[in-house]
């Protein structure tokens, strides 16, 4: 198979709809002390374990891979210079397991987003949202928020570190606000 790099320029690795399952290990040693952003959107992609080479790196696309948690697990060196992570339409399904992966695999994360996974309630396909989508969304977002303590932007916008919103269960089955803060 010839492979089909795309490159903008020195810093930059674009190798989309390439049908990879890893980065080879040629493209890795050619590439991983110079590259910042790296765009591996639409493979399927089963092994990360290289990405902790890519020192430089502070912008990942990992879009439309079918990626689940055990693929992160697969990374077992952190990238603290990482600042943005795209991770939109794969297969995320535990929300408390990916937090837990993402905070130490991406300590420095400022942008996230997770549109298209199992555990972001997102809704975007649904307009206008309901009163659930939009509770979730903002459990969802919270959750996120407190889990990673220098995240600025999850999916589409600004992270807000107070949220109210309603609890469940309640066993009065009355209406209960709580506010939350991050730690």
């Amino acid at each position: 198979m010839a492979m089909q790099t795309l490159e903008d320029s020195d810093t930059q690795l674009i190798l989309v709809q390439q049908n990879l399952r890893s980065l080879p290990q040629e493209l890795v040693k050619q590439h991983a002390e110079h590259v910042e952003l790296l765009d591996l959107s639409h493979n399927c992609l089963r092994d990360l374990s290289w990405l902790g080479e890519f020192e430089q790196l502070r912008h990942l696309v990992l879009d439309n891979n079918r990626l689940h948690e055990a693929q992160l697990r697969t990374l077992t060196q952190s990238l603290p210079q990482l600042e943005v992570l795209m991770l939109n339409k794969n297969e995320f399904s535990d929300l408390p397991s990916t937090m837990r992966l993402i905070r130490r695999l991406f300590p420095n994360l400022q942008y996230l987003s997770l549109h298209g996974n199992p555990i972001c309630p997102d809704g975007l396909e649904l307009q206008p949202f309901s009163g659930y989508l939009r509770y979730d969304y903002a459990y969802y977002s919270n959750y996120i928020a407190q889990s990673l303590s220098k995240l600025k932007f999850l999916d589409h916008g600004l992270v807000q570190r107070t949220y109210q919103y309603e609890s469940f269960p309640i066993s009065s089955y009355g209406k209960q606000l709580i506010k939350t803060t991050s730690f």
